[in-house]
């Protein structure tokens, strides 16, 4: 628990209203973004970066599209996908809209204990943690003045084996019907593997099909 302990903490339930009300006018979400991937090359100094094309539908599906410039940089698309097999993209749901009782089964198949509410900090802000431990294990925190997320952490299964995925939400900022992160982390067993930088993001939009439903 934080200094801020003693102040008033609202149920889960609660939260996850609030939440989910940042997003309920998101029924899809298309977005340019450039992707950077961390260690690309086997060395965790490396680094590449292409554009691609993110599409989000409510509820539960996504998909991306790689630029076909990526071609001129010596690896192809098929060669990048193969790379990223790892990353798991199930953490865009909370994006868009989603009922809080969707919510709560989602974070409840990440591990996510629903019955530990407390507040913590994150890079100075106040924020809620939802899960057992706001600095380790299965959570998610949202800011306190927004509600926002800011940071989950739960493991997906890989094979035979989990790996623990931690996703960062950064730079929200102001678009028509409620607020967007321009910038997301992805952590793969506490290590940097991607980092998105959206470039321009459309609402409640045509899809395009789905080439690759990450």
């Amino acid at each position: 628990m934080s200094k801020d302990g003693d102040a008033y903490i609202m149920p889960v339930e609660q939260l996850l209203d609030r939440m989910s009300a940042r997003f309920s006018r998101f029924k899809t979400v298309l977005l340019s973004q450039s992707t950077r991937l961390i260690g690309a090359e086997g060395d965790n100094n490396s680094t590449m970066t292409f554009d691609e094309q993110v599409w989000i539908k409510s509820p539960g599906s996504s998909g991306s599209q790689i630029a076909p410039e990526i071609e001129g940089q010596g690896m192809s698309v098929e060669d990048i996908n193969t790379l990223r097999l790892d990353v798991d993209t199930a953490y865009r749901q909370l994006l868009v809209s989603n009922s809080p009782q969707h919510l709560s089964t989602l974070l409840l198949e990440w591990g996510i204990n629903l019955a530990s509410v407390s507040l913590t900090r994150l890079d100075g802000d106040i924020a809620y943690c939802i899960g057992e431990s706001p600095k380790e294990g299965p959570r998610l925190l949202m800011e306190k003045e927004r509600f926002l997320p800011l940071l989950v952490s739960y493991r997906a299964v890989h094979g035979k084996g989990t790996r623990n995925i931690q996703v960062r939400f950064n730079d929200y900022r102001k678009v028509e019907n409620g607020w967007f992160p321009f910038r997301i982390d992805y952590f793969l067993d506490g290590d940097p593997v991607e980092s998105y930088l959206v470039l321009k993001a459309e609402f409640n939009v045509p899809l395009p099909p789905p080439a690759d439903t990450r």
